[in-house]
């Protein structure tokens, strides 16, 4: 199994459960953007503790590590995040607990499904939220690729991007200084 198979046996997994996700971080950039070299897929996720048996269960064996049960509920509860690991490949799949603020629900409500791979369609956060969560990674690490992902989805994508969204966002979250210093939107 190859890292593209793991990402999409997890969506697989993920909607044969019914556990709300969408893609976000590198791969959710490269969906609308420039592809690069990623070791990890993101995704946010809403799901009840109920479902962690459910979930790992397809993903036992040598093949893949996870964290143990009680650890993954305690990180449902404050919010926090777990992964997969598939070994072979050294590939992983974060996974973030959807957080309970105001941004989070919004941008977990404008998720699209759009094309994952020739034959698979998944859950991915719209480009604005995108950018948006690769500028809040920038501030919180002044890690260069994060504004190199918004570059790349502005190359490809710009056309189908909501700036009245991106500014109310940038502003309501204290980001604008940062898109004002890099790129030359909003419109």
């Amino acid at each position: 199994m190859n890292q593209q198979d793991f990402f999409e046996k997890v969506i697989t997994v993920l909607e044969k459960l019914h556990i709300e996700y969408m893609i976000t971080g590198s791969v959710g950039a490269m969906l609308y953007g420039i592809p690069r070299m990623t070791n990890d897929m993101d995704l946010v996720i809403k799901m009840s503790e109920d479902s962690i048996n459910n979930l790992v269960t397809n993903f036992t064996g040598d093949e893949y590590y996870y964290p143990p049960i009680d650890f993954i509920c305690s990180q449902l509860k404050i919010y926090g995040q777990f992964n997969i690991i598939h070994i072979e490949s050294g590939s992983k799949v974060d996974f973030i607990i959807r957080k309970n603020n105001e941004f989070a629900k919004v941008e977990f409500s404008n998720k699209k499904t759009i094309p994952f791979s020739t034959h698979l369609k998944a859950k991915s956060a719209s480009i604005e939220d995108i950018i948006i969560s690769k500028l809040k990674f920038y501030k919180m690490g002044n890690s260069r690729k994060h504004l190199d992902d918004i570059q790349g989805i502005l190359q490809i994508s710009e056309a189908e991007i909501d700036f009245k969204y991106l500014q109310y966002w940038l502003l309501k979250l204290d980001l604008d200084d940062i898109w004002i210093q890099n790129y030359k939107h909003p419109k």
